[in-house]
């Protein structure tokens, strides 16, 4: 199979249709359709259907198009790296880490780490930490920060702990609950309650850690997808609940000074890690950034039980 075929696939997916696939790829549209059909003929099966509406992928089509949407990413990073070897700088390192967290220590930590090691170049993608486990694997990353996202560590990925952490819940130093001393399962369950990270309610880790509460309903009418402003500003104005990691609200403190909830069962533990490539182990910007890392964070670490607030 021609790799640029696969490229071309996956670009038709993601745009929908072959007329502005053609014109994103500067290609007649009978050129793009013909290398479509001899990628037909070799792969033996078709590769996405056609109608008035656009084209939809099949199974195999859709599997064939994410090979084709990685190789353009080692393209694009192999055009980059020829392009910082020509400012002299010789080295990348490819950083993933949540909203939260890259709010919180990625600032910092990148000041640091570029300050010491001139000529690496780091750049920072956000994410969901499944997502951006999912780019580490894929070798489209090479460290992420990031809670457990497996039971068992992948094979090729490294972790180490950076950092203890829970998730608890947490308001705004205006929101009526903020001054409960203990408020209840029905006081939590009657609020108004916004997230980050997804689109429903709460993933599975936060909705066990309610639910172990007693908390049965939440009323979730605003929610934030890979965004921490937005969720961080929206929870400061004291209208809403959120279940948050805690280790971020704390280096962040000086400037967001919410309040941590004694809720019924207490805060569940998830931990923080470095996740990184086996083969980076011994790579000098990596094991600058994982220490770099631990002395951010080091000041920050306590008791795992409830804090009331974050200062």
């Amino acid at each position: 199979m021609d790799p640029r075929h696969l490229m071309q696939l996956a670009v038709i997916l993601d745009k929908g249709s072959i007329t502005a696939a053609a014109q994103q790829l500067l290609l007649t549209q009978p050129t793009l359709t013909r290398n479509m059909t001899t990628l037909e003929m070799q792969a033996g099966a078709q590769l996405f259907s056609r109608s008035r509406f656009g084209v939809r992928s099949t199974p195999l089509g859709e599997g064939l198009a994410r090979i084709g949407r990685s190789l353009a990413r080692q393209m694009q990073a192999a055009n980059e790296a020829v392009a910082r070897h020509r400012l002299g700088i010789h080295t990348q390192l490819r950083l993933g880490a949540g909203p939260l967290i890259g709010m919180a220590l990625v600032p910092g930590l990148s000041e640091r780490v570029l300050r010491d090691h001139p000529n690496l170049a780091l750049s920072v993608t956000t994410s969901r930490p499944s997502a951006l486990m999912e780019q580490l694997i894929d070798g489209d990353l090479d460290v992420i920060i990031a809670p457990a996202v497996f039971a068992q560590v992948p094979p090729g990925i490294d972790r180490q702990r950076l950092c203890e952490d829970v998730i608890s819940v947490f308001c705004g130093p205006g929101h009526p609950l903020a001054q409960v001393r203990n408020p209840s399962a029905e006081e939590l369950s009657d609020s108004e309650w916004m997230n980050v990270g997804t689109t429903s309610p709460f993933q599975n880790s936060e909705l066990e850690l309610l639910r172990r509460s007693g908390i049965r309903r939440t009323r979730t009418q605003f929610a934030t997808v890979g965004d921490a402003v937005i969720l961080l500003q929206v929870l400061m104005r004291g209208r809403h609940l959120a279940v948050l990691p805690r280790m971020p609200l704390r280096l962040m403190a000086q400037t967001y000074p919410f309040i941590e909830l004694a809720i019924p069962a207490g805060p569940t533990q998830r931990d923080l890690y470095i996740w990184s490539r086996s083969e980076l182990r011994a790579e000098p910007g990596l094991c600058a950034l994982a220490g770099i890392a631990h002395e951010l964070v080091a000041p920050h670490e306590g008791p795992l039980g409830l804090q009331s607030t974050l200062t």
